[in-house]
């Protein structure tokens, strides 16, 4: 049997340094979704996160494509999601004021509000990273010319990137 196969069957793969790592910050993050948000609201955080990623892969798919990717780019972006992941903590904390404070009985709308704007507006990233990765086959044309404006301002954006790195 050869290495790989073995390994997959001893699940000899899973056991890393990082997936540890990775276990571990979902074991200690987990609990504090649910905590803070309420089974309703965690779905929607965790689909935000899930679009996130989504981006962030595509986005390098993209910019490996069009050799505009820097790391130090990349860098960058990592404190912008962080804030973005921030963002939704902060609509539900200023629902729980409205309601500790004010007496304001209301269901979660600033959360709500943020939460699902961050996912449309990064699903139209992902979208756009995903055609210029070259998946545009895979997109329907109607989504494409939605997001027209995005797609072209990334690959303005791209195209600086690289007139950058050439200088």
């Amino acid at each position: 049997m050869n290495k790989f196969l073995q390994s997959l069957l001893t699940l000899e793969s899973l056991f890393k340094p990082a997936n540890a790592g990775a276990a571990t910050v979902g074991a200690i993050i987990g609990p504090f979704i649910l905590q803070s948000f309420g089974n309703g609201k965690a779905w929607a955080f965790i689909l935000l996160i899930a679009v996130i990623i989504a981006d962030w892969i595509t986005g390098t798919a993209a910019a490996k494509k069009d050799e505009s990717y820097t790391s130090e780019y990349g860098i960058r972006a990592v404190p912008r999601t962080i804030l973005m992941l921030w963002f939704p903590i902060i609509g539900g904390l200023l629902d729980k004021v409205s309601q500790s404070v004010f007496g304001i009985n209301q269901p979660g709308y600033a959360f709500f509000s943020i939460t699902i704007m961050l996912i449309y507006h990064t699903w139209e990233s992902m979208t756009a990273n995903a055609y210029r990765a070259g998946w545009e086959q895979w997109i329907p044309k109607t989504v494409t010319s939605f997001v027209g404006s995005e797609i072209k301002a990334k690959i303005e954006r791209a195209n600086r990137q690289k007139d950058g790195m050439s200088k």
